[in-house]
């Protein structure tokens, strides 16, 4: 990092340099307590990053993000920001279908990522927003037209790193500090 103002990216590659393999996250799954690394999830949001891009995500392009306080909701957040889009968090408090539509149609969100807690919230309204292309679905539940799995975008990012790594390093760099990161 030089002396130009930091980005988030900056930021996040600052401290996993700093503290590598520390751990940055604990999470209970399957009533075990797990840790993730600074690395580990700079990692994970590089791969993330990736399948986002392969998905076609542009840099600027907005992601609706809907799910509980947990880890995969970092590695989303912050792939979508290493794709150089935009993150549009919607609170799991929101339960009306008007403020959930026009939050996520205001937006020009092109994608919503949801949590198998939050999806039925997504599925009641998603034929009032047709901007959005797909709904990605963190966890492994019975998918609908229009839905896929984050596990796929995962997997499209292993492999668009095989041969693209530039590419997101560019998109990377390309970031700057007043581009948007949340709204």
């Amino acid at each position: 990092m030089d002396q130009k103002r930091p980005t988030i990216i900056d930021f996040v590659e600052k401290y996993t340099a700093k503290y590598g393999d520390a751990t940055f996250l604990r999470e209970k799954v399957d009533g075990v307590w797990t840790e993730t690394s600074f690395r580990q999830t700079r990692e994970e949001a590089d791969i993330l990053a990736a399948g986002f891009m392969a998905l076609g995500l542009q840099k600027g392009e907005k992601v609706s993000l809907i799910s509980e306080g947990r880890n995969q909701w970092i590695f989303t957040e912050l792939g979508i920001l290493f794709a150089g889009a935009v993150d549009v968090p919607l609170s799991f408090k929101l339960e009306s279908d008007v403020d959930l539509t026009f939050r996520i149609n205001h937006s020009d969100s092109r994608f919503v990522v949801a949590s198998q807690t939050q999806i039925e919230k997504i599925r009641r309204v998603i034929d009032k927003c047709p901007a959005i292309e797909k709904v990605i679905v963190m966890d492994p539940i019975e998918l609908k037209e229009g839905e896929m799995y984050l596990s796929e975008i995962r997997e499209m990012g292993v492999e668009y790193l095989k041969d693209h790594a530039d590419e997101l390093a560019k998109r990377k760099a390309s970031v700057k500090p007043d581009d948007y990161a949340n709204i």
